[in-house]
């Protein structure tokens, strides 16, 4: 959970004032040693833990105006009220916050033998809890931390809480259905197409990129070959529309699932393994998203992977190799959907 969220989590349960002081954060009951021979105190804020240094610094850099990291293009998170008082910007707006982790430098203790590196994010995706803060509803959700894929999946909603994972892969299904038979012949159902592809859009809540049917079967015909040197069009619609009509070899690339991939990368690899990791992906990278939690702050620079297709086209083949890990290590069948749909909910 970012320092922010959980400082959120806290005014809106009353355990702290909505104007604070770092001092206020770093109090002596909330001060924790994360093992019997860690020497380094962490203090409990919300859901997580922060070194002192953490919360001294975010107040400071991410200050409204003055904030060194605020006037270099990261989002403000605070205002100064007074000399070391503080109030949280954006208390009262209707966004999710997303249950972020302090960037790691080293990988997590389980994991950092696994091999390929696709396995290490099923690894994560097997034993890391998941639990988010939603701002929009105020509660934490799901109410107990979600721990493994199955939970996951059941923790899923989209747009709301009241549509789980069981009702949307109905939709979805009913999506790649509908695509199957219309792709024997893409240019003669030309205008069946674009009706479905305004469905799809409307599914997701995004906009219809285009009325021309023509353009959307060239599209779709250009996606099907999977040609870096050919690139499809690409945002957050169409990422959608390639993925209902080629349901096994594309991924809802969007800016989500970007959050969750890169976000992942970074806890599970060191600082060297994950110079390897981006070189064999090289495209991957952050999608900016509504809600004002994505991208997130990382530890390493990324692409920017919004309206790429090389970076479609990584995805696509990093969620096929994790797909793979998840269901050797665990003798299931899991599919390319219900790990969309996990990351989705990562990436929230």
């Amino acid at each position: 959970m970012a320092l922010h969220d959980a400082i959120a989590l806290e005014i809106h349960a009353g355990a702290l004032p909505l104007h604070f002081r770092a001092a206020d954060l770093k109090t002596i009951g909330r001060r924790v040693y994360l093992s019997p021979t860690d020497a380094n105190e962490r203090y409990r804020v919300g859901l997580d833990f922060f070194a002192a240094n953490t919360i001294n610094t975010q107040l400071a850099n991410l200050c409204e105006h003055t904030g060194y990291w605020a006037r270099n293009g990261q989002v403000a998170r605070y205002r100064r009220v007074a000399e070391g008082l503080y109030e949280l910007l954006g208390l009262d707006e209707t966004q999710e916050l997303t249950a972020e982790v302090e960037p790691a430098t080293e990988a997590p203790l389980g994991c950092h033998s696994l091999s390929p590196w696709e396995a290490r994010f099923a690894f994560y995706l097997e034993y890391e809890p998941f639990q988010i803060y939603d701002r929009r509803r105020r509660k934490v959700y799901p109410a107990q931390a979600a721990q493994g894929l199955d939970a996951r999946l059941s923790s899923y909603f989209w747009p709301s809480p009241g549509v789980n994972f069981v009702a949307t892969e109905q939709v979805l299904q009913g999506f790649i259905t509908q695509a199957r038979v219309l792709s024997i012949d893409l240019a003669g159902n030309a205008d069946a197409v674009l009706a479905l592809f305004a469905s799809i859009c409307q599914w997701g809540g995004v906009r219809l990129p285009t009325q021309d049917a023509d353009a959307v079967v060239a599209n779709l015909q250009r996606a099907a070959n999977r040609n870096a040197q050919n690139p499809a069009a690409m945002n957050s619609a169409w990422t959608k529309l390639y993925a209902m009509f080629y349901p096994d070899d594309f991924v809802i690339y969007d800016s989500r699932v970007a959050t969750a991939l890169v976000a992942i990368a970074e806890a599970v690899f060191d600082d060297v393994e994950l110079d390897s990791f981006k070189a064999q992906y090289p495209n991957l990278g952050l999608i900016a998203g509504r809600g004002g939690s994505r991208p997130r702050a990382t530890r390493a620079v990324w692409r920017n992977a919004y309206m790429s297709w090389p970076a479609q086209l990584d995805a696509n083949h990093l969620v096929a190799s994790i797909v793979q890990a998840l269901n050797t290590r665990s003798g299931l069948a899991y599919s390319a959907r219900q790990l969309e749909a996990v990351l989705f909910m990562e990436g929230y």
